[in-house]
């Protein structure tokens, strides 16, 4: 009988820098938390299959069991392999496989962890083992981290600048936030909340009040002016409540006139910033599933397209003050934590998830690492301007949406939610719930992205960690 346990986690620096990690002497012992209670007793001295053994013993309170195991896979900078040759289970296979993605200006990886094992008392064993093999491994990604990065920013990797972000505390701005920490970069977070935001992004973020609503509170203004770069991703969420009048202009008013404060501060201020990466939806281009669109392609006239046209607009007044300006399109983000797949599935794990809407309409998603990736792109790529669609590179209809979820999470996808129901049950809003046109992202290609995530099934098996 076998088993398979597998974690994921990003770090900010090229796979090449996170193999060679893996390749220093001292690493299995970094990666060995005390609290495991592990004695390791001889370590190898090369990742590639060799005569070298790793002999280490577990403790299981007054028991100690003892293991061997050697390195059989070596594919430098790719992959590598380590199984056991004597020890408790009847098979332990250990797979460390790396790739590489983002910008190609300033690569990311990806580290896949996982571990099949067998064992005759399997259905006993594994809930044991898994259990100490997550703690292991949030312990071991946290210590790859910190040493990845402090050796970038030790080697003058670290950018250094300084970023202002707006929206911080949301799904997107946290992991832009990050991204940015572990680049080197000084993040200044304007927020509504600053209490909040410093218990959500830590203590090497500056929060700094700012309220659109109440713009003259706070001293957000002299920060925007020391700002190298901004982020400007704050906005009422779209489907926080249903659409009354009064929500739907405060839908409208907290993108455009908080955008239009941000602007003026900047052509205000003696210092301007050298880019403003603003966000926008790819609400744009409206609900029609008969279109392909791409950023060339007109906006259509609803009331998600007027608002996107907007703010877009207000963003790209800096234009005129010699501020790059970058307006991102947003897609669906796929993440549990936030959005249309945290709605989603707790239907689906109690068996009645399917089609939310028309199933012909399409879904546009993309992979929350992908997308604030795409952000910091922005940043650091002096050939970004304009707008640029944030999706993936395969949409699909929203039927197939509905069973890629069902089949991550091996549940059925039977059920039919038309328009009409939603709107009872959302009002207004479910008019959007089905999707919309095909949306292109060649332009993000062609400026040098690559995606960690193309392909649904995947995004969803990384972020749901099956």
């Amino acid at each position: 009988m076998r088993d398979k346990f597998k974690r994921e986690c990003f770090f900010s620096v090229p796979k090449r820098e996170l193999f060679e990690f893996h390749e220093r002497d001292d690493a299995f012992s970094l990666l060995t938390p005390a609290s495991a209670n592990i004695e390791v007793e001889t370590t190898a001295s090369t990742l590639a299959p060799s005569d070298d053994v790793v002999r280490f013993a577990v403790k299981f309170g007054p028991l100690r069991f003892r293991f061997e195991n050697v390195h059989t896979v070596y594919q430098p900078f790719d992959l590598f392999v380590d199984e056991q040759r004597k020890g408790l289970f009847s098979e332990w296979r250990h797979e460390h496989r790396f790739a590489e993605a983002a910008w190609e200006g300033d690569p990311a990886s990806l580290l896949t962890e996982e571990i099949t094992f067998g064992h005759p008392l399997l259905p006993f064993v594994s809930p044991l083992v898994r259990l100490r093999l997550g703690k292991l491994f949030e312990y071991r990604f946290e210590v790859t981290a910190r040493e990845v990065h402090r050796k970038r920013e030790s080697e003058g990797g670290g950018a250094g600048e300084r970023v202002v972000v707006t929206g911080a505390t949301g799904l997107i701005g946290k992991r832009i936030v990050q991204i940015l920490l572990e680049g080197g970069s000084k993040v200044v977070a304007l927020a509504r909340n600053v209490e909040k935001a410093r218990k959500l992004l830590g203590d090497q973020v500056n929060c700094v009040h700012w309220d659109f609503s109440k713009p003259d509170e706070g001293d957000w203004r002299r920060h925007l002016g020391e700002a190298d770069a901004v982020i400007h991703l704050a906005g009422t969420p779209l489907f926080q409540r249903r659409w009354n009048p009064a929500f739907k202009r405060e839908m409208e008013e907290s993108r455009t006139l908080g955008t239009r404060q941000l602007v003026d501060a900047i052509t205000t201020s003696e210092k301007k910033p050298r880019v403003f990466v603003s966000a926008s939806a790819l609400g744009y281009y409206g609900a029609d599933p008969e279109r392909v669109v791409d950023e060339t392609t007109p906006p259509a006239e609803d009331l998600l397209a007027r608002i996107c046209v907007n703010w877009e607009d207000e963003a790209r007044k800096l234009d005129a003050h010699g501020v790059r300006t970058v307006q991102m399109r947003i897609g669906i983000v796929v993440s549990k934590e936030s959005g249309a797949l945290k709605e989603l599935l707790p239907l689906f794990r109690i068996g009645v998830g399917g089609t939310m809407g028309d199933p012909h309409y399409h879904i546009n998603w993309i992979h929350l690492e992908d997308c604030a990736r795409m952000f910091t792109m922005a940043l650091g790529n002096p050939e970004m301007s304009g707008p640029y669609n944030v999706a993936g590179p395969s949409p699909v209809t929203n039927a197939e949406f509905g069973r890629a979820i069902a089949r991550a999470l091996r549940r059925p996808a039977l059920m039919r939610y038309p328009v009409p129901v939603l709107k009872i049950i959302i009002g207004e809003a479910g008019e959007y719930a089905s999707g919309g046109p095909r949306v292109q992202v060649a332009k993000i290609q062609d400026a040098g992205y690559r995606f960690f995530f193309s392909d649904l099934d995947q995004a969803l098996a990384n972020e749901l960690g099956v």
